[in-house]
């Protein structure tokens, strides 16, 4: 039995959180008792170009106006928190106000590219803090595993996969909205490559981080998740056993997806195993003698197990699984990060 502790809430999350309810909370307020304030939170090109409000650029990231836009960032607020796991809190604000001023930078000069050079003109850029959520599509394409779960015509669908569809679904809404999208990117490509020592030039200073932490950071701390996924044996003993059997499950299910791994490639164990995972009591119940049995040549002449890679344990324990649950899985998927990480993930 897999449970990833620290898979919900916002644990170790509080910038998350708070951006998060800052955006609900902006968002209802502006489209029920505030609506006559709309206008200054969004902006056109006449607006920043001709009549140089730039605070409109600013006011515009605020609150989002459009209620689908909010659903769909929230879910990508929530999933990315993650990454201020990883990086920590400091660090991951540090990384929104960088890509944030830089995806805005970005957005005001193709404006002015647009308009002065190009002869288009820009309709209303879409408002909501969308500067700070695509950046984080970056560390999350390159530095989260890609886990393939099942193909649709030919097509692997990974565990990410809906994660981008969630991108897609706002930056497809309009070509502002593309326009918002590609800097926003851009943004978080330019500080992954430290573009111009961005990471070392924009800092949130220690002492205002700590001043935060005392002050509102109190407000926005979440308490650590409790397991509420227990074992339905009644003893203690049962509960063991049933955490064996979910265990050999899993187990048996990776060596059935990847059939090299079976003794002697033997077909009939292959099709003793698929029919005890899915339903053949007789078969499911004398799983463990004959995989043991089939398997007791080969365990023979087998190498040392290798030891588990510490390294790889913090990676996945950045991205939010226990840390005890980890090295298990690496174990079952002899150090194979992706196999491990897919093995974590069916149980969340």
């Amino acid at each position: 039995m897999f449970s990833v502790y620290g898979s919900s809430g916002f644990y170790k999350a509080p910038v998350s959180k708070g951006l998060l309810g800052t955006s609900v909370v902006t968002a209802v307020a502006l489209n029920i008792p505030l609506q006559n304030y709309q206008p200054y939170f969004i902006y056109t090109t006449h607006q920043i170009l001709q009549k140089q409000q730039i605070w409109r650029l600013f006011t515009s990231k605020l609150a989002f106006l459009d209620m689908k836009d909010l659903f769909i960032c929230s879910l990508l607020i929530y999933y990315f928190r993650i990454f201020e796991r990883r990086f920590g809190s400091r660090k991951f604000a540090s990384y929104l106000l960088g890509t944030g001023l830089l995806a805005s930078l970005l957005e005001l000069l193709c404006l002015y590219v647009c308009q002065s050079y190009l002869d288009l003109d820009i309709m209303s850029v879409p408002s909501g803090p969308l500067c700070l959520v695509f950046p984080m599509f970056v560390p999350y394409y390159y530095d989260i595993p890609r886990v393939a779960m099942t193909t649709i015509l030919g097509v692997p669908v990974t565990g990410k996969t809906f994660t981008y569809i969630l991108g897609l679904q706002i930056a497809s809404t309009s070509a502002e909205s593309r326009l918002a999208a590609v800097c926003s990117i851009v943004a978080g490509l330019l500080w992954r490559l430290n573009f111009v020592k961005l990471q070392t030039i924009i800092q949130i200073p220690k002492c205002v981080a700590k001043v935060c932490d005392v002050t509102v950071g109190r407000l926005l701390k979440s308490s650590p998740p409790k397991n509420t996924r227990l074992p339905m044996g009644a003893t203690l003993e049962l509960q063991r056993q049933e955490q064996l059997d979910r265990l050999e499950q899993q187990m048996l299910w990776s060596t059935f997806q990847n059939p090299n791994h079976l003794p002697n490639g033997n077909a009939q164990l292959q099709q003793n195993l698929f029919q005890g995972l899915f339903g053949n009591n007789n078969i499911q119940e004398n799983l463990r003698q004959r995989y043991n049995t089939a398997g007791a040549a080969q365990l023979e002449n087998q190498e040392p197990e290798q030891p588990v890679s510490e390294e790889q344990v913090q990676q996945l324990v950045d991205m939010g699984f226990n840390a005890d649950r980890v090295r298990t899985a690496l174990r079952m998927s002899n150090n194979d990060v992706t196999t491990a990480t897919s093995v974590l993930l069916r149980d969340l």
